[in-house]
């Protein structure tokens, strides 16, 4: 669904919560939407646009898919997250309104390259996904386990070397992929930062009032 005037979101271009306003053309007109007959059949589709009251910069969709800029509007990748895996996560999130399979392949090829990271290594996704459940919360356990339905891909367990394996997806998939891979960023990599920054300010003030630091 494209940004509208008035409404609240993550803007594409500075990545920041913001209103969104109509864009202005060069005569200094509104140019909020046009129709636009399309294919042989002339049927109607929407270019729509609208301006970030941030940054200024012009956010333009089609038929409800953004164009400009290309990506999705979430928020940038965590600074934890080792770049190999931020680097497939920000591609499938660049690819998500253009390829939805693509985006899923990505996704999972991210997913899998997590996975690897936390030293879960099997023949397959499938076995380091049920690795991979066994230390998670319960939502999130239930929430990776999902993700095996996507593209059906546990009807045919994929190996190691072939994780970005193109399948076809149903729409909501690859948005769930990339879903998943925000919680399992903050678990694994965010949350644990956070805290253990946490630890070392509260060590700190316990050791210049000359008491024992947190083990």
């Amino acid at each position: 669904m494209s940004i509208q005037k008035n409404q609240r979101g993550i803007c594409p271009h500075c990545k920041t919560q913001n209103r969104f306003e109509v864009a202005i053309d060069n005569r200094n007109c509104e140019f909020g939407a046009v129709y636009l007959r399309y294919g042989l059949n002339d049927l109607l589709k929407e270019l729509e646009t609208c301006r970030c009251t941030n940054c200024g910069r012009v956010i333009i969709f089609f038929d409800n898919v953004m164009i400009h800029p290309l990506g999705a509007t979430r928020p940038p990748c965590p600074e934890q997250v080792p770049t190999e895996i931020a680097n497939d996560y920000n591609e499938a999130c660049l690819v998500e309104n253009l390829s939805k399979k693509a985006g899923a392949a990505l996704a999972r090829r991210c997913l899998q390259n997590l996975l690897h990271d936390q030293g879960i290594i099997k023949s397959n996704l499938n076995e380091e996904i049920d690795e991979a459940i066994k230390n998670l919360p319960t939502q999130l356990g239930g929430a990776i386990d999902s993700i095996r339905n996507i593209g059906n891909f546990a009807a045919h367990p994929i190996k190691s070397l072939h994780s970005g394996e193109i399948l076809n997806v149903e729409d909501g998939e690859v948005e769930w992929s990339l879903d998943v891979l925000e919680q399992l960023f903050d678990f694994y990599f965010v949350a644990p930062d956070n805290l253990s920054k946490k630890r070392q300010i509260l060590n700190k003030k316990l050791n210049e009032a000359g008491k024992p630091e947190l083990k």
